[in-house]
């Protein structure tokens, strides 16, 4: 099927694939579709149904974000699509019921239940950090700190070679997960204001302290929320993909 026309040069579905495989694209493409008519595949067999007036409403929404004010706008759309009355029906249906399932995997019970079971998963601390040149140098500056001789934004803007310098070393909030799991631990684990270190930076003979400014508690945020929705959702599919056997 043709799907435009450039400057006399018709290109077709088939050209618009291979070129969405060579741009990348297309990967996430089919990605979207098959967790779409997986979730509504899954709905199905729970039971899960779309009402007349949820398919109308759908409809109707549908029409409106695409500019169909007529019928006879509707029918020029699905004859462009290839898609008859029938198959736009059953799309609408598919995402609807694909809404349901996932609305039911990411329900509010679920995500804090998943929460407390996890919460120290998204615990959080505000760190700095500073690099310097040398295991010598680090030692000196780790001393400075531990005698309160200076501060941590000082040194780290006279002496630390990092990006973060000018700001004092700060590098912000960091969350479990997002360090290597040793350094993590003793991050974590460090009180609020006892300088960390010095460990071997990736610079060669270069190494680098840490100092914990703030910790922050896990709380179910709008944030923390949404990232749990998220993981509920994908191992869904993940757990989905193996009952359903999909193959692509």
């Amino acid at each position: 099927m043709d799907i435009v026309k450039i400057d006399g040069q018709s290109l077709s579905s088939d050209d618009f694939v291979i070129w969405l495989k060579l741009s990348g694209r297309f990967n996430q493409v089919i990605e979207d579709y098959i967790k779409e008519k997986m979730a509504a595949c899954a709905a199905r067999k729970s039971g899960m149904q779309a009402s007349a007036d949820e398919l109308q409403a759908a409809a109707d929404e549908s029409r409106r974000a695409f500019g169909l004010h007529r019928a006879s706008d509707t029918n020029e759309f699905l004859d462009d699509a290839g898609a008859t009355l029938d198959v736009f029906e059953a799309f609408l249906e598919d995402n609807l019921l694909a809404r349901k399932m996932r609305d039911q995997v990411q329900s509010t019970d679920s995500v804090e239940s998943y929460f407390t079971l996890n919460s120290p998963k998204y615990d959080s601390v505000e760190v700095s950090h500073l690099v310097v040149e040398g295991e010598p140098q680090a030692n000196e500056i780790v001393s400075l700190l531990e005698d309160g001789d200076e501060t941590f934004d000082n040194l780290a803007r006279e002496y630390s070679v990092a990006d973060s310098a000018q700001q004092g070393g700060a590098i912000g909030m960091v969350y479990r997960g997002e360090l290597d799991a040793e350094l993590e631990a003793q991050i974590f684990n460090a009180e609020i204001g006892e300088p960390l270190g010095p460990f071997e930076a990736s610079m060669e003979d270069h190494f680098e302290i840490f100092l914990v400014t703030r910790k922050e508690p896990a709380e179910l945020s709008d944030l923390i929320r949404e990232l749990i929705q998220k993981q509920l959702y994908e191992q869904w599919i993940q757990d989905q993909a193996n009952v359903l056997q999909v193959q692509v």
